[in-house]
């Protein structure tokens, strides 16, 4: 059929199908597109054979904000509030993984960010002028925690938008903007990080 020639001729290419690619967005090579679906499937069957994980790959996920809405409802029933009077707050984790023992007493931890646009200063814990030739780097664990009644940023915060991949105009069905992160400033104020473009990423197109 056309549909499973289609498929035959990405595959021959090196490329992921067309069909493949409505599952979730993605902007990968065929290589790492498969390795990071094996990742997918990796997490979920350990949190099924297991328990909730300590790190969530958010990454992993279809549905990124879904995750994070079940998140706030969550809190919200544990602490008998509304769930529109919570909101995140974030708070940077300068731990590996493997030294995580529990997860947090509210909300989540999140691996997997990758931070376009600028340096991290892991020592300061916050953002600072990249390397030369440095477009993106690794961002530390990020702790999500939901408050209520969360404060307006303060000075030497930068507001900084989260995307699911480097497209960051998504499409029409699915947007890749999921939601702003605070992060300090560090020596520059947040205009300047706004006018380098500065940007979260769950994915990148390697």
């Amino acid at each position: 059929s056309a549909d499973l020639d289609a498929v035959f001729d990405a595959l021959h290419s090196a490329k992921v199908p067309t069909a493949w690619l409505k599952t979730y967005p993605s902007v990968k090579p065929l290589g790492a597109w498969t390795r990071d679906l094996l990742q997918r499937i990796d997490q979920l069957s350990k949190w099924i054979a297991d328990t909730y994980p300590r790190v969530f790959w958010l990454s992993g996920f279809t549905y990124p904000t879904g995750f994070l809405t079940a998140v706030l409802q969550t809190t919200a029933r544990k602490n008998s509030v509304p769930i529109d009077t919570l909101s995140f707050e974030f708070s940077i984790i300068n731990l590996d993984e493997k030294e995580i023992l529990s997860p947090p007493k509210e909300g989540v931890y999140v691996k997997g960010v990758f931070l376009e646009g600028a340096g991290w200063d892991f020592e300061g814990g916050c953002l600072t002028e990249p390397e030369p030739m440095e477009l993106i780097v690794p961002m530390p664990i990020i702790l999500f925690r939901p408050v209520e009644n969360k404060k307006k940023s303060q000075k030497g915060v930068y507001i900084c938008p989260l995307y699911l991949y480097p497209v960051r105009t998504g499409t029409r069905e699915r947007p890749s903007f999921m939601i702003h992160v605070d992060l300090r400033s560090g020596a520059a104020d947040a205009d300047h990080w706004i006018m380098r473009g500065t940007a979260l990423l769950l994915s990148l197109a390697s």
